[in-house]
């Protein structure tokens, strides 16, 4: 602990050292200019009041409780330097109190406006420097100015005019310039390349150079029309567009010093004026070119935070996409595929410039490749999501089936921009699909194999009586005069029986037929009642009676009728197995649809002995049954299918005895919704 005190005094004490060192370089700075500002003359304010820029770039820079101390310190030099002999100490006072006023509040101003007060990275930031502490805070303060200037025999408006532009021009030219070259200077930064110094000093040497001639030249006019007042102007823009704020407050405070030297001298265009010409002509000189540079800056300064953002962005896009475990894609508007991450180019064992464009077709397998072209020319043309599956051509040679998925992009203006996707190997789970299609319809040939003795009497009864009605036709045909309308009569039975048959056999090969899901708009009654039909023999073997109860009118939902109709009659064989150990006459299971909160609800209740609380966790586990002969698949398969329906099926225990199982489907609309169907 000693170790850590003795530190963290010692840092304590480089702090204070640091602190007292910068103090005192602001009173010698202070002093300076000071002295600068009132070289001109004390009959009119002066034309750059440099004191302003130091006192308001200290306060920035230092946390509000210490500014006391920083607007405290300037006052033994405004009242005992030489240069204030023979002003009056009231003036002295006064003018004091204004500028400390004028500072305090155009810092608590720009620390509020301004996210990081000495820089300005954005044309929004400038403007709102420009505005309040080059024009709006020297404008009220130049009241109290001009009022203090008037006690002492000069004309209101044009002391305050004079006052104005030399609070303005300090601190549109001078404040930009500390702030960056002596406290937003960076001494550990990355030294610039040859060519970016050899520019450098190339610009330098041209606006010492031209702002020499332009502020000595022999021509004493002060019409700003001449050529010569010009030269230093392509160097000032040259410093703000290639350096930005750097080299546009260095370029102004370059021309400006010697713009203000000749103004003291009373050189060239300065000579032989009084101190109000030589002031309004230097203000005029500077703020005629250090205005539109500034603003040319802070457009080059936010131009570049954007573009250093966008890279800084696309970098870090490009990180993460190279990290995600799928294979990522980006495209222009054309449809040219521009940007492919490492994963996509480890699969394809491509390189990305064979990749782009439309490189990536050349692996889609050529089955596969005008349905692909297809899908994106249509998402591409309406804008519309793009879901597509084909086989892609891996690195070893392998075609696997890839799911491309993509959405539209858009520009900041709304404009669209191209498509940003994912491709995802999904070949592990058409397989699946696939051990789980061929799985499902083994377990409805089972399920059937469990009714085949009542199919065969289903089938049987038509045929029979088809056989009996043919039989008797045949005797009556044999007959010296045939009633022919008995005859009619029964070929019309024998036509229906016939019906009849075919009913029997068409639904169980429909309920048979191994085929890809088919998603459709499907009434649950209907399907039901298929279902009910296909076991009516076999309950009444057992001696169970069937319940159904039908609500009306209910809405359509989305599913393969197939599918959900071997769930049912999975649910309703369970029901019927579950009941053997019941009395006969008490064999009783209920079929019920109804409205649920998003879908329609399917409940298929029986009387049996109901779930042990030991396996109602497990009910839909494969191959778990409770059953000697069953295999345990049919609840599996059937909680598979209601998930690939966007379902849900659960069990419930009866109060009076027996199960309940649920099967919730969600209706057409909400079929794409990516919640469970049902609120449970």
């Amino acid at each position: 602990m000693s170790a850590i005190g003795a530190a963290k005094g010692l840092m304590d004490r480089r702090q204070l050292l640091t602190d007292v060192v910068w103090f005192c370089a602001f009173e010698v700075a202070f002093y300076f200019a000071y002295r600068y500002g009132m070289s001109f003359s004390q009959a009119a304010p002066a034309p750059f009041w440099f004191p302003d820029s130091v006192l308001l770039c200290a306060l920035l820079m230092n946390h509000p409780r210490r500014w006391w101390l920083f607007v405290l310190a300037p006052l033994p030099i405004r009242l005992f330097s030489e240069v204030a002999d023979g002003i009056p100490m009231w003036f002295l006072l006064a003018t004091f109190a204004l500028d400390s006023a004028k500072a305090v509040g155009t810092a608590t101003v720009l620390r509020w406006l301004l996210g990081n007060p000495i820089r300005f990275q954005t044309v929004r930031e400038f403007v709102n420097f420009f505005l309040y502490a080059v024009l709006l805070a020297p404008a009220l303060s130049s009241f109290g100015g001009a009022a203090l200037r008037a006690a002492r025999g000069a004309d209101y408006w044009s002391a305050w005019a004079q006052w104005f532009l030399g609070d303005a021009l300090a601190q549109l030219v001078i404040t930009p310039a500390i702030l960056y070259w002596i406290f937003g200077a960076s001494w550990k930064a990355k030294a610039p390349s040859a060519h970016r110094c050899i520019e450098a000093c190339v610009v330098s040497a041209g606006l010492v150079v031209t702002a020499y001639l332009a502020s000595n030249t022999g021509i004493t006019s002060l019409d700003f029309s001449e050529s010569l007042f010009y030269a230093p102007v392509p160097f000032l823009f040259w410093a703000a567009i290639r350096f930005g704020m750097l080299g546009a407050s260095g370029a102004v405070i370059a021309v400006a010093f010697f713009a203000v030297e000749a103004a003291l001298q009373g050189q060239g265009p300065f000579s032989n004026r009084s101190p109000a010409e030589t002031a309004l002509a230097l203000q005029n000189f500077l703020f005629l070119r250090s205005a539109p540079v500034y603003l040319v800056a802070a457009l080059t300064e936010q131009n570049r935070q954007a573009e250093r953002h966008l890279r800084e962005s696309e970098a870090r896009f490009r990180n993460i996409a190279d990290a995600a475990p799928m294979l990522l894609w980006l495209s222009d508007r054309e449809r040219r595929f521009e940007f492919f991450n490492q994963g996509w180019l480890r699969f394809t064992g491509r390189t990305s410039d064979q990749e782009k464009g439309n490189g990536w077709m050349e692996a889609v397998h050529p089955e596969d490749a005008q349905h692909c072209i297809e899908a994106c020319e249509a998402a591409f043309g309406s804008h519309q999501r793009l879901e597509t599956e084909y086989r892609l051509r891996r690195h070893d040679g392998q075609y696997r089936w890839v799911l491309q998925i993509g959405v539209p992009r858009y520009e900041a203006n709304g404009e669209f921009a191209g498509y940003i996707g994912c491709a995802l190997d999904v070949t592990d789970r058409k397989e699946l699909e696939e051990n789980s299609r061929r799985l499902a319809h083994a377990q409805r040939l089972v399920a059937l194999g469990e009714l085949s003795a009542a199919i065969a009497h289903d089938v049987r009864q038509p045929l029979t009586a088809i056989l009996i009605n043919a039989k008797a036709a045949q005797r009556l045909l044999e007959s010296a005069r045939p009633p022919l309308d008995e005859i009619r009569a029964i070929m019309s039975d024998i036509c229906k029986d016939d019906a009849l048959a075919d009913e029997v056999v068409s639904r169980i090969r429909n309920f048979l037929r191994k085929r890809e899901p088919q998603m459709q708009s499907l009434d649950l009654n209907s399907a039901m009642s298929d279902v009910l039909r296909l076991v009516a023999g076999d309950a009444r073997a057992r001696n169970v009676q069937i319940r159904a109860e039908f609500a009306s009118e209910l809405l359509p939902v989305v599913g393969d009728r197939t599918q959900l109709q071997q769930v049912f009659l999975n649910l309703i064989l369970n029901g019927m197995d579950a009941m053997e150990a019941t009395p006969e006459d008490s064999r009783l299971l209920s079929v019920r649809t109804m409205r649920g909160a998003r879908g329609i609800e399917v409940a298929v209740a029986d009387c049996g002995s109901g779930i042990a609380p030991a396996d109602e966790e497990r009910l839909f586990e494969p191959f778990f049954t409770t059953r000697k002969e069953g295999v345990g698949l049919g609840l599996s398969i059937s909680q598979s299918i209601v998930a690939a329906h966007r379902g849900r099926i659960w069990a419930e225990c009866n109060p009076g005895g027996g199960t309940t199982f649920h099967v919730s489907i969600p209706l057409a609309e909400h079929a794409t919704s990516s919640q469970p169907a049902d609120g449970r």
